[in-house]
């Protein structure tokens, strides 16, 4: 890393580390941080996934289609599944904070690293998903009163007649921005996908705008 990158680097770190970070941030951040992510898979993933955007063919393409077909199994066997997420919380603050000490930069606090994961979900909102030159979905912002998530909607064939949606999380963050009302009991997501949400920062706190 030559003066100048590691200046640009430093930059946006210092704005992560300084709670002056917003979604627009995240581009320079990810740019910087890649070149000590060798050998990093999430750190490493989730950067291209930002770069190439529906053009990704990689870990996260793949773990989407994997859940497609496990949706398309039911009722087919017995085994049941459990959906995570593409990359844990742990494993995303592990991986970021072990490139930061390659660039020689203290590691973050699950605070910043929250905020780093909420900008990254915004940032993939309204990402298509396509299979064969045909798109089968979308991934969406969705917000609940204890999370905020990046979901994915995909279009799920059960049989040669039948076709309908299957929605689940791809990544989550702790929604600590936003006092939202629980739609139910079981504080089902709201998912904007009409709305683009846009993640700004105030006051040295991240704010999620939600368009009217």
């Amino acid at each position: 890393m030559d003066k100048k990158e590691k200046s640009l680097l430093n930059y946006y770190y210092q704005r992560l580390v300084e709670a002056n970070f917003d979604e627009k941030d995240l581009y320079g951040f990810l740019l910087g941080i890649r070149n000590h992510s060798n050998g990093i898979r999430s750190l490493q993933e989730l950067a291209d996934f930002v770069m190439l955007r529906d053009q990704h063919q990689g870990y996260v393409k793949q773990y989407i289609f994997e859940t497609k077909k496990k949706f398309e199994s039911l009722g087919k066997t017995k085994s049941a599944f459990r959906i995570e997420d593409v990359f844990s919380f742990k494993e995303i603050k592990n991986g970021l904070n072990k490139a930061l000490t390659e660039a020689d930069l203290n590691g973050l606090t699950n605070e910043q690293v929250n905020d780093f994961v909420t900008c990254l979900i915004s940032i993939l909102q309204q990402v298509k998903i396509t299979q064969d030159d045909r798109e089968i979905g979308k991934l969406y912002f969705a917000l609940s009163n204890k999370q905020i998530i990046l979901m994915a909607e995909l279009e799920i064939t059960q049989n040669l007649f039948k076709k309908t949606n299957a929605v689940f999380p791809v990544l989550t963050a702790n929604n600590s921005y936003v006092d939202i009302k629980k739609q139910d009991r079981y504080d089902t997501p709201y998912l904007f996908v009409d709305k683009v949400v846009e993640v700004t920062n105030h006051e040295g706190k991240l704010v999620i705008t939600i368009p009217e």
